[in-house]
């Protein structure tokens, strides 16, 4: 059903090739697993397979994407799009409207389809995906796993045949990624043809047919034997954890209360917290919870309804707070701004001098010395991911506020992540790290809170 056939691509402006001589073959109602390392060439796989390259991304392409033995170069990227539907890894990225049963529309919409079928459509597409109460919701107000569900629900409305993911898990609550797997599940036993790029992929075991791993744009291996996939899922990890040095600096959040604007709920309702400088403390929850509003809160971004909070047992306004703190979004594309990588890690840092030793040693602790001078907006999504990190630590910070910052890393880089956070604990730092991964908090972590019914609880 969809082949690639010596497939390569090379990016406008790229010195080498981000995939090279790719040949995979999907057959009708199979679900394939694409992995590999961070930077390996999962991403612009997926960008080749859904018509993105190259009616979309500028580059050179050679050999062909077949889909049902039509090269996808000759179709209309309209006419792709009613037959291979995606799913990124940050949904935002791919919303068009601000409401949710507006976008499961949209895609219908551009079809051309009656009215009546369209209404038919999202309401299948609510009840399918378990999203019917969020009928009413403003998009940009749902949590990470709501706004999946809603991409999910309107890729599902277009009925299309081929579903292509990117790291669809990689901001999820395990109670997500449990629904996730399930979907996943279901859209097999309909006939759907499914392909997705994950790092984790333990819960897709039971669905998969094939693994294609990839190394450097090429595919090293293809296994049908889920064996390999156990090996690697239980890949042995060094802890980083050790005995903990506290410094001087800390933090505490007293009875903090929050709602959004608009909205009578509240998502924070009376949270305590108290972080020491030398840990490196994990907050959890499911998503929606509260747990990036309250990291934004300690960070100066958005201020309380109610409570105080306090640096070194003094009051602090959120504009001591915003200068005193450095805070890793989600999304790092929003968080790169300059030409260079080089570049991203010089501005943050403060003081006036030569800082071309410092900024080259901690870019290699993450493995991008030798992309010094790319743009950051060339990188893959997990390089991107840890230069926004190295940016944040460049600036040496009192406070350093992580949000999910291993999503779509593999367990290298995770480690490299988890390196960097220990060095800015000796430092004296008060880290904080909002994240579903079980496995970096595990190896990574000196201690976790997790944010439930609007209050902490110490694990």
């Amino acid at each position: 059903m969809l082949k690639t056939e010596e497939l390569s691509f090379q990016y406008t402006g790229s010195t080498g090739w981000a995939i090279k001589d790719v040949c995979i073959e999907v057959n009708r109602g199979e679900c394939v697993l694409l992995t590999g390392a961070s930077g390996c060439g999962k991403s612009t796989l997926v960008k080749c397979l859904n018509g993105l390259v190259p009616h979309f991304e500028k580059g050179i392409r050679a050999g062909r994407v077949m889909l049902d033995q039509t090269d996808m170069a000759d179709m209309p990227i309209h006419g792709i799009s009613q037959r291979v539907g995606t799913v990124f890894q940050n949904p935002r990225s791919q919303f068009f409207t601000t409401h949710v049963v507006d976008e499961i529309a949209f895609g219908c919409e551009n079809f051309g389809m009656p009215r009546e079928k369209i209404m038919s459509r999202i309401d299948e597409s609510l009840d399918r995906f378990g999203i019917a109460h969020l009928r009413g919701r403003k998009i940009f107000a749902l949590s990470s796993g709501e706004q999946q569900r809603v991409i999910l629900a309107s890729v599902y409305a277009m009925g299309v045949d081929v579903w292509v993911m990117d790291e669809p898990s990689a901001n999820l609550d395990n109670h997500a990624i449990d629904t996730l797997r399930d979907i996943i599940g279901s859209l097999k036993e309909e006939g759907k043809t499914i392909i997705i790029a994950e790092h984790r992929y333990h819960y897709l075991k039971e669905h998969i047919d094939r693994v294609v791993f990839l190394n450097k744009g090429r595919i090293c291996s293809i296994h049908s034997d889920d064996s390999l996939l156990e090996k690697k899922n239980h890949h042995c990890v060094s802890h980083l954890k050790k005995e903990i040095k506290y410094s001087d600096r800390s933090l505490t959040a007293k009875n903090i209360f929050y709602h959004y604007p608009k909205s009578r709920d509240s998502i924070l309702e009376g949270i305590d917290i108290s972080v020491s400088g030398g840990e490196i403390t994990a907050i959890t929850g499911n998503n929606g919870s509260g747990k990036t509003t309250l990291a934004m809160m300690i960070a100066g971004l958005i201020r309380p309804d109610k409570g105080e909070i306090k640096f070194n047992s003094s009051p602090v306004t959120s504009g001591q707070r915003i200068k005193k703190c450095r805070m890793v979004l989600q999304e790092a594309d929003h968080q790169l701004f300059t030409e260079t990588v080089y570049r991203e890690l010089e501005i943050g840092i403060k003081k006036n001098g030569d800082h071309r030793d410092r900024i080259m040693k901690i870019l290699k602790s993450i493995g991008l010395d030798h992309k010094a001078r790319k743009r950051p907006h060339s990188l893959s999504g997990g390089e991107k991911q840890r230069l926004a990190v190295a940016a944040a630590l460049a600036a040496d910070p009192e406070i350093l506020i992580l949000d999910e910052p291993t999503s779509g890393l593999d367990v290298e880089n995770m480690m490299r992540i988890g390196n960097m956070l220990n060095h800015a604990s000796r430092r004296g730092a008060v880290v904080i790290v909002i994240t579903h991964d079980n496995e970096f908090i595990k190896n990574c972590c000196t201690r976790v809170l997790r944010i439930k019914k609007g209050g902490i609880i110490n694990e």
